[in-house]
C-alpha cells in the first residue's frame, strides 16, 4: 500500500509538470486564431430537420410564447397615454440575471443607459446619497440587486431609475 501510494504521487506530480506550452510574445510576434470566420452550411435539409426536432419536443408549445407575453404586457406593463404597452428592452443583472426592469425607455445620448419608473427585485439604499459633481444639488441613491447585490443603477430625488449597469434583453 505504502509502494502504491508513493507511485500515485509520483504520477501526480508529471501530472502537473505536462504543460509545456509556454508563449513569448516580444515586438514584432503577431498572434492569429487559426479560425479568422466560421459560417456554418445551411442547406434546406437543416433547416427542414430543426423544424422536424421542434415539432418533436414534447416539452415545447408554441401557444406558451403568445400567452406569456399577453401576461407580461397585462400584468408588467404601465400603459402610456394613448394605453399602449410597451418597452425598449426587459433589464437584468449582470450578476445574477434576475430581471431587474420589465418597462424602460432607451436614453437619447447614451447608448447604454435607460430610464424608468419602476424597476423589480432591486433595493434602494437611502443610507447615502450621491451626487454626479462636486457642486451638484442633485442626490442620487444606489440602486442593487436583491438577488446578488449588484449595483445596477441610481435612483433620483425624483423617484426616477437611472440603470447602466445592466443587460439588455429585447422587450
Amino acid at each position: 500500500y505504502k509502494i502504491r501510494t508513493e507511485i500515485n504521487m509520483m504520477d501526480m506530480e508529471v501530472d502537473d509538470d505536462d504543460d509545456d506550452w509556454n508563449p513569448v510574445v516580444a515586438p514584432g510576434v503577431v498572434l492569429r486564431p487559426h479560425v479568422l470566420q466560421w459560417t456554418p452550411a445551411a442547406t434546406k435539409q437543416d433547416e427542414h430537420d430543426a423544424k422536424d426536432q421542434l415539432a418533436e419536443d414534447p416539452l415545447h408549445d408554441p401557444e406558451a410564447d403568445e400567452d406569456d407575453e399577453k401576461w407580461v404586457a397585462e400584468k408588467l406593463l404601465q400603459p402610456d397615454e394613448q394605453n399602449v404597452r410597451s418597452t425598449d428592452a426587459v433589464l437584468n443583472c449582470p450578476g445574477c440575471f434576475t430581471p431587474v426592469c420589465y418597462q424602460c425607455q432607451r436614453h437619447e445620448q447614451y447608448n447604454r443607459q435607460w430610464r424608468a419608473s419602476d424597476v423589480r427585485n432591486c433595493q434602494v439604499d437611502r443610507s447615502v446619497s450621491l451626487s454626479m459633481a462636486k457642486d451638484d444639488p442633485s442626490k442620487y441613491f444606489a440602486v442593487r440587486c436583491e438577488t446578488c447585490r449588484a449595483d445596477v443603477g441610481l435612483q433620483d430625488a425624483d423617484g426616477i431609475y437611472h440603470l447602466f449597469h445592466v443587460i439588455e434583453s429585447l422587450g
